[in-house]
């Protein structure tokens, strides 16, 4: 009986620490688990926080681009104008004109707008659309020559336009 005993106590020891083992490796299953679901909690929040931002970025992309002609054009009114200085409705117009000028300049600079105008720069196909070739020795190949008409980028990474470009090339 006492063997008996025994034997019934170690059987009850073993399947004691059998059922804690089984327990302990349920338990870091279920941690390994719960770690599991946070991480993938946590790069979905990730994920939706950037196509959040991405959208309040670029919303107003197509209200932007319907504004570019508009700028093109009161610069070249501009321009057009500054010709003509010597009547006095000519420079009172050129006056408001600047004013709107800068407004428009103001609101690109809100939303993040960069234009894309400088000369002597390479010439970068990204960004940069070749209208001409100007065949020259005075300007290294592949450089910006003349700029035909501006090009911006929306938050320094969304082309809204390409600047529309005179390319140097070496002259043979």
């Amino acid at each position: 009986k006492k063997e008996n005993k025994k034997n019934n106590q170690l059987i009850k020891t073993d399947l004691i620490r059998s059922l804690e083992d089984q327990l302990k490796k349920s338990e870091e299953k279920i941690l390994e688990k719960k770690n599991q679901a946070e991480q993938e909690i946590t790069k979905i929040f990730h994920r939706v926080n950037q196509e959040l931002e991405k959208n309040r970025k670029f919303s107003l992309e197509k209200l932007l681009i319907d504004f570019l002609p508009i700028s093109d054009s009161i610069e070249r009114a501009l321009n057009s104008i500054e010709n003509n200085e010597s009547d006095k409705i000519f420079i009172e117009i050129k006056n408001k004109l600047k004013i709107i000028s800068d407004l428009l300049k103001d609101f690109f600079v809100f939303f993040h707008v960069k234009k894309i105008d400088d000369i002597n720069v390479p010439f970068d196909p990204s960004i940069h659309q070749a209208m001409s070739i100007q065949y020259t020795n005075q300007i290294e190949p592949n450089k910006i020559v003349t700029i035909m008409q501006p090009g911006y980028i929306l938050h320094e990474s969304r082309l809204l336009r390409p600047a529309m470009v005179v390319v140097s090339k070496k002259k043979i």
